[in-house]
Protein backbone atom coordinates (compact mmCIF):
# COMPACT_ATOMS: atom_id res chain seq x y z
CA UNK A 1 0.00 0.00 0.00
CA UNK A 2 1.30 3.45 -0.91
CA UNK A 3 2.23 5.47 2.16
CA UNK A 4 0.58 8.82 2.79
CA UNK A 5 2.43 12.09 2.34
CA UNK A 6 2.76 14.46 5.31
CA UNK A 7 -0.12 16.68 4.23
CA UNK A 8 -2.35 13.66 3.52
CA UNK A 9 -1.72 12.40 7.06
CA UNK A 10 -2.67 15.84 8.40
CA UNK A 11 -5.80 15.87 6.28
CA UNK A 12 -6.72 12.42 7.62
CA UNK A 13 -6.22 13.56 11.23
CA UNK A 14 -8.41 16.64 10.71
CA UNK A 15 -11.07 14.51 9.02
CA UNK A 16 -11.06 12.07 11.93
CA UNK A 17 -11.50 15.00 14.35
CA UNK A 18 -14.45 16.24 12.30
CA UNK A 19 -16.08 12.79 12.32
CA UNK A 20 -15.64 12.53 16.09
CA UNK A 21 -17.30 15.92 16.50
CA UNK A 22 -14.31 17.82 17.87
CA UNK A 23 -15.16 20.70 15.53
CA UNK A 24 -18.95 21.11 15.26
CA UNK A 25 -20.56 22.59 12.15
CA UNK A 26 -20.02 26.32 11.83
CA UNK A 27 -17.10 26.31 14.29
CA UNK A 28 -13.70 27.73 13.35
CA UNK A 29 -10.65 25.51 13.17
CA UNK A 30 -7.73 26.58 15.40
CA UNK A 31 -5.48 29.37 14.11
CA UNK A 32 -2.92 28.08 11.62
CA UNK A 33 0.06 28.66 13.91
CA UNK A 34 -1.56 26.86 16.85
CA UNK A 35 -2.97 24.04 14.72
CA UNK A 36 0.37 23.40 13.00
CA UNK A 37 2.10 23.29 16.39
CA UNK A 38 -0.51 20.86 17.75
CA UNK A 39 -0.09 18.57 14.74
CA UNK A 40 3.69 19.00 14.75
CA UNK A 41 3.87 20.03 11.09
CA UNK A 42 4.84 23.13 9.14
CA UNK A 43 2.23 25.77 8.31
CA UNK A 44 2.78 24.94 4.63
CA UNK A 45 1.89 21.27 5.20
CA UNK A 46 -1.17 22.22 7.25
CA UNK A 47 -2.30 24.72 4.62
CA UNK A 48 -2.03 22.14 1.82
CA UNK A 49 -4.19 19.70 3.83
CA UNK A 50 -6.78 22.38 4.56
CA UNK A 51 -6.76 23.46 0.89
CA UNK A 52 -7.99 19.99 -0.08
CA UNK A 53 -10.70 20.06 2.59
CA UNK A 54 -11.83 23.45 1.24
CA UNK A 55 -11.88 22.09 -2.33
CA UNK A 56 -14.02 19.18 -1.15
CA UNK A 57 -16.50 21.52 0.55
CA UNK A 58 -15.82 20.14 4.04
CA UNK A 59 -14.50 23.42 5.44
CA UNK A 60 -14.76 26.98 4.13
CA UNK A 61 -12.45 29.99 4.40
CA UNK A 62 -13.88 33.34 5.45
CA UNK A 63 -11.71 36.26 4.47
CA UNK A 64 -10.08 37.82 7.51
CA UNK A 65 -11.85 35.47 9.93
CA UNK A 66 -10.41 31.99 9.50
CA UNK A 67 -11.47 28.51 8.37
CA UNK A 68 -14.80 27.08 9.46
CA UNK A 69 -16.54 23.70 9.30
CA UNK A 70 -19.10 23.94 6.50
CA UNK A 71 -22.76 23.89 7.45
CA UNK A 72 -25.83 23.38 5.29
CA UNK A 73 -27.53 26.73 4.85
CA UNK A 74 -30.00 27.72 2.12
CA UNK A 75 -27.30 28.97 -0.25
CA UNK A 76 -25.32 25.74 0.01
CA UNK A 77 -28.43 23.64 -0.57
CA UNK A 78 -29.47 25.55 -3.68
CA UNK A 79 -26.15 25.92 -5.40
CA UNK A 80 -24.53 22.60 -4.55
CA UNK A 81 -27.39 20.11 -4.29
CA UNK A 82 -30.57 21.47 -5.92
CA UNK A 83 -30.42 21.73 -9.71
CA UNK A 84 -33.99 22.26 -10.89
CA UNK A 85 -34.99 25.48 -12.68
CA UNK A 86 -37.76 26.70 -14.95
CA UNK A 87 -36.95 26.49 -18.67
CA UNK A 88 -34.56 29.23 -19.87
CA UNK A 89 -33.95 30.49 -16.33
CA UNK A 90 -30.88 30.24 -14.13
CA UNK A 91 -32.37 31.43 -10.85
CA UNK A 92 -33.02 28.62 -8.38
CA UNK A 93 -35.87 28.98 -5.93
CA UNK A 94 -36.11 27.15 -2.63
CA UNK A 95 -38.60 24.29 -3.10
CA UNK A 96 -41.55 23.65 -0.83
CA UNK A 97 -41.33 20.05 0.40
CA UNK A 98 -44.33 17.93 1.37
CA UNK A 99 -43.93 14.49 2.96
CA UNK A 100 -45.93 11.82 1.13
CA UNK A 101 -44.83 8.73 3.08
CA UNK A 102 -42.40 7.67 5.81
CA UNK A 103 -42.08 3.93 6.41
CA UNK A 104 -39.79 1.40 8.05
CA UNK A 105 -38.67 -1.35 5.66
CA UNK A 106 -35.78 -3.66 4.79
CA UNK A 107 -33.21 -2.95 2.10
CA UNK A 108 -33.59 -4.56 -1.29
CA UNK A 109 -30.54 -5.50 -3.34
CA UNK A 110 -30.10 -2.10 -4.98
CA UNK A 111 -30.67 -0.10 -1.78
CA UNK A 112 -28.20 -2.29 0.10
CA UNK A 113 -25.57 -1.85 -2.60
CA UNK A 114 -25.98 1.93 -2.78
CA UNK A 115 -25.82 2.38 1.02
CA UNK A 116 -23.06 -0.21 1.52
CA UNK A 117 -25.18 -2.29 3.90
CA UNK A 118 -26.42 -5.88 3.85
CA UNK A 119 -29.52 -6.80 1.89
CA UNK A 120 -32.41 -7.08 4.34
CA UNK A 121 -30.96 -4.47 6.72
CA UNK A 122 -33.49 -2.12 8.37
CA UNK A 123 -34.00 1.14 6.47
CA UNK A 124 -36.23 4.19 6.28
CA UNK A 125 -38.05 4.78 3.00
CA UNK A 126 -39.25 8.35 2.59
CA UNK A 127 -41.17 9.91 -0.29
CA UNK A 128 -41.32 13.68 -0.72
CA UNK A 129 -43.19 15.87 -3.17
CA UNK A 130 -41.33 19.04 -4.18
CA UNK A 131 -43.23 22.14 -5.27
CA UNK A 132 -42.08 25.19 -7.23
CA UNK A 133 -44.43 28.04 -8.09
CA UNK A 134 -47.23 26.05 -6.46
CA UNK A 135 -46.84 23.03 -8.79
CA UNK A 136 -45.55 19.60 -7.82
CA UNK A 137 -42.55 19.24 -10.14
CA UNK A 138 -40.49 16.43 -8.60
CA UNK A 139 -40.89 13.32 -6.45
CA UNK A 140 -37.99 12.26 -4.21
CA UNK A 141 -37.72 8.66 -3.00
CA UNK A 142 -35.16 8.64 -0.19
CA UNK A 143 -33.58 5.60 1.46
CA UNK A 144 -31.61 5.82 4.73
CA UNK A 145 -29.75 3.23 6.79
CA UNK A 146 -31.80 2.89 9.97
CA UNK A 147 -28.68 2.18 12.04
CA UNK A 148 -27.22 5.54 11.03
CA UNK A 149 -30.50 7.40 11.65
CA UNK A 150 -32.03 5.13 14.29
CA UNK A 151 -33.88 7.85 16.23
CA UNK A 152 -35.41 9.50 13.18
CA UNK A 153 -39.20 9.82 13.34
CA UNK A 154 -41.88 11.02 11.00
CA UNK A 155 -42.60 13.99 13.27
CA UNK A 156 -38.91 14.96 13.37
CA UNK A 157 -38.78 14.82 9.60
CA UNK A 158 -41.89 16.96 9.17
CA UNK A 159 -41.06 19.53 11.86
CA UNK A 160 -37.36 19.95 10.97
CA UNK A 161 -35.94 23.43 10.61
CA UNK A 162 -34.21 23.94 7.29
CA UNK A 163 -33.36 21.34 4.66
CA UNK A 164 -33.12 17.56 4.93
CA UNK A 165 -29.33 17.78 4.76
CA UNK A 166 -29.40 20.27 7.63
CA UNK A 167 -31.42 17.72 9.64
CA UNK A 168 -28.80 15.04 8.97
CA UNK A 169 -26.03 17.39 10.04
CA UNK A 170 -27.62 19.10 13.05
CA UNK A 171 -29.27 16.10 14.72
CA UNK A 172 -27.12 13.17 13.60
CA UNK A 173 -23.70 14.66 12.86
CA UNK A 174 -23.91 13.31 9.30
CA UNK A 175 -22.60 15.95 6.88
CA UNK A 176 -23.25 15.57 3.16
CA UNK A 177 -20.21 17.04 1.39
CA UNK A 178 -20.80 15.84 -2.15
CA UNK A 179 -23.10 13.76 -4.29
CA UNK A 180 -22.84 11.40 -7.24
CA UNK A 181 -25.67 11.62 -9.74
CA UNK A 182 -26.75 9.71 -12.83
CA UNK A 183 -29.58 10.88 -15.08
CA UNK A 184 -31.76 8.73 -17.30
CA UNK A 185 -35.05 8.89 -19.15
CA UNK A 186 -37.95 7.07 -17.52
CA UNK A 187 -41.71 6.78 -17.26
CA UNK A 188 -43.75 8.18 -14.39
CA UNK A 189 -45.73 5.56 -12.48
CA UNK A 190 -49.49 5.99 -12.15
CA UNK A 191 -49.17 7.55 -8.68
CA UNK A 192 -46.25 9.78 -9.61
CA UNK A 193 -47.98 10.90 -12.82
CA UNK A 194 -51.02 11.90 -10.78
CA UNK A 195 -48.91 13.93 -8.33
CA UNK A 196 -46.96 15.54 -11.19
CA UNK A 197 -50.15 16.34 -13.19
CA UNK A 198 -49.03 14.13 -16.07
CA UNK A 199 -50.86 11.47 -18.10
CA UNK A 200 -50.05 7.92 -16.87
CA UNK A 201 -46.72 6.50 -18.13
CA UNK A 202 -45.54 9.93 -19.30
CA UNK A 203 -41.82 10.45 -20.00
CA UNK A 204 -39.91 11.93 -17.07
CA UNK A 205 -36.33 12.60 -16.06
CA UNK A 206 -35.02 10.22 -13.38
CA UNK A 207 -32.13 11.44 -11.21
CA UNK A 208 -30.34 8.79 -9.15
CA UNK A 209 -28.18 10.29 -6.40
CA UNK A 210 -25.87 8.98 -3.68
CA UNK A 211 -25.07 11.55 -0.97
CA UNK A 212 -21.62 11.05 0.53
CA UNK A 213 -20.18 12.06 3.89
CA UNK A 214 -16.84 13.41 5.09
CA UNK A 215 -15.11 10.03 4.72
CA UNK A 216 -16.83 9.31 1.39
CA UNK A 217 -19.33 7.02 3.13
CA UNK A 218 -22.83 6.77 1.56
CA UNK A 219 -25.38 8.56 3.76
CA UNK A 220 -28.44 8.64 1.52
CA UNK A 221 -29.75 6.98 -1.65
CA UNK A 222 -32.26 9.09 -3.55
CA UNK A 223 -34.22 8.56 -6.76
CA UNK A 224 -35.99 11.67 -8.07
CA UNK A 225 -38.60 11.84 -10.83
CA UNK A 226 -38.89 15.24 -12.54
CA UNK A 227 -41.71 16.59 -14.69
CA UNK A 228 -39.77 18.34 -17.48
CA UNK A 229 -42.78 20.06 -19.04
CA UNK A 230 -41.80 23.42 -17.53
CA UNK A 231 -38.66 22.56 -15.55
CA UNK A 232 -35.27 21.08 -16.29
CA UNK A 233 -32.08 19.87 -14.61
CA UNK A 234 -29.47 22.63 -14.42
CA UNK A 235 -25.77 22.16 -13.71
CA UNK A 236 -22.96 24.72 -13.92
CA UNK A 237 -19.37 23.51 -14.14
CA UNK A 238 -16.43 25.78 -13.39
CA UNK A 239 -13.17 24.99 -15.20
Amino acid sequence: MKSLTAYQEVKQKITEDLVRGRFPMGQALPAEKDFAKELDVSIGTLRKAVDELVAEGIVIRRQGKGTYVAEHDLKRLLYYFFHIVRHDAEKKDYPKVELASFVSAVANKEEAFKLAIKEGSPIWRITNRLYLDGDCVMIDQITLDKKRFKKLTRDDFISREGSIYQLYQMQYGQTVVRTKERLRAGLASKQFAEWLSLPPASPALVIRRIALGIQDEPLEWRVSTLNTTNYEYFSELVA
